[in-house]
């Protein structure tokens, strides 16, 4: 399948342009209609193409499910619990493969000198690799349907990751718009990398395949060491889980201690001191953002896309 692009209907570019400060900046990708900055069709075919190995470990959601927080927990157990070497910045011990492309409008220099192009990095890393993205099924590495590589993938309830995935955008992106323009466009599907349930029920739909770890960020939050253990599991790790370095990779992952951790919170592109990628980590914080009429619109939506597939979130 080769990858199509086309430009956004007039109505969309208006609505982005509104509210994201780098204008006329994303195009469409087909099939998906994946919304994503245009430097992404310099890059789709090589990451296509990338070749796929058995023992690589991706990371793959949609943003502000979780994934920062997953992967650290993802690449320690995959690391022989190597907290010395978890120093190193994860977007280089565990990069993202577009994000090249996805910080092309505001980040790029950083992007450039920290990382270079960001699918070479991928495909150079030493083996095992451990990678990540937030692209949707259609778009990562055609061999992942015949090498089938080890693939963790995290969700959340779409109220919660809608929040953070607008104060995530005011934060990194500078998005002038208020909050019910963002809903607008999310609920739409017209967000930075489209909709939300074309991008989670394929892998939903994959979450019983072998090589497909399924993790929400819920109960990620209501039972830590759990979450770790399935992970350990599907990894073939287990062994190096007891007592003392569950308790240590819990702590090491609880809320605060990722909060503070330099290596995930990107303080070198963020635009203030003492801001935060990692933002609250709790479940049920849209209520602080949502009218009524609004999470019944939420529930509304959420009942359309996802009747008959089992698939269910918490929201409180």
């Amino acid at each position: 399948m080769q990858l199509a692009y086309r430009e956004l209907d007039a109505d969309i570019v208006k609505r982005t342009n509104a509210i994201f400060p780098a204008q006329d900046c994303f195009v469409e990708v087909l099939p998906d209609r994946l919304i994503i900055p245009r430097k992404y069709v310099e890059l789709g075919e090589s990451i296509r193409q990338l070749p796929i190995y058995e023992d690589d470990v991706w990371m793959i959601s949609y943003p502000r499910t979780g994934s920062t927080w997953a992967q650290e927990m993802v690449w320690l157990l995959g690391n022989q619990l190597d907290y010395e070497a978890a120093k190193q910045q994860l977007s280089q011990r565990s990069p993202m493969i577009e994000l090249s492309a996805l910080f092309s409008t505001d980040h790029h220099k950083w992007v450039s000198d920290a990382l270079g192009n960001t699918v070479e990095l991928v495909r150079n890393s030493p083996r095992p690799r451990f990678a990540r993205s937030h692209l949707s099924w259609q778009l990562l590495p055609q061999q992942f349907e015949s090498v089938k590589p080890k693939i963790v993938y995290t969700a959340r309830n779409p109220k919660d990751l809608c929040v953070s995935y607008y104060h995530y955008c005011k934060l990194l992106h500078g998005i002038n718009g208020d909050f019910d323009q963002f809903v607008e466009l999310f609920l739409g599907g017209h967000t930075p990398m489209g909709s939300y349930w074309k991008h989670v029920l394929p892998f939903w739909k994959r979450s019983y395949d072998d090589n497909v770890l399924f993790i929400k960020y819920e109960d990620m939050i209501k039972d830590l060491p759990a979450v770790v253990r399935r992970c350990a599991q599907f990894l073939n790790v287990a062994q190096l889980l007891n007592e003392d370095s569950l308790k240590r990779i819990c702590d090491h992952l609880q809320f605060d201690s990722m909060r503070g951790n330099a290596a995930l919170n990107l303080e070198k592109i963020l635009p203030q001191p003492g801001t935060k990628f990692i933002r609250n980590g709790k479940i049920g914080d849209w209520r602080n953002h949502m009218t009524d009429e609004m999470s019944a619109r939420f529930d509304a939506w959420s009942e359309e896309h996802l009747r008959g597939s089992g698939l269910t979130f918490d929201y409180d």
